[in-house]
């Protein structure tokens, strides 16, 4: 898109993030979550960030034609 932000895109992840933590799908996350609320002390900074772990997630299951590898996106959640 070079370099611009679609701005539905970046509406939608944060509906996904927002939907992930409420269900707790994938499992561990609302964890994972809770920990990056304590390290900013902000909802919206907390999800840009798992925001940014989303969409690298979903761009590399995109790219290489499989599915989303959830183990990883929680595994980058709680290395921040």
């Amino acid at each position: 898109e070079e370099g611009k932000i679609n701005p539905f895109l970046h509406m939608g992840l944060h509906l996904a993030v927002r939907e992930q933590v409420a269900t707790n799908r994938p499992t561990g996350i609302s964890s994972a979550f809770k920990g990056l609320l304590a390290k900013t002390n902000n909802k919206h900074e907390a999800e840009h960030l798992a925001v940014e772990c989303l969409a690298e997630i979903l761009w590399d299951a995109q790219v290489n034609n499989k599915l989303p590898d959830e183990k990883l996106y929680l595994k980058n959640l709680l290395a921040i």
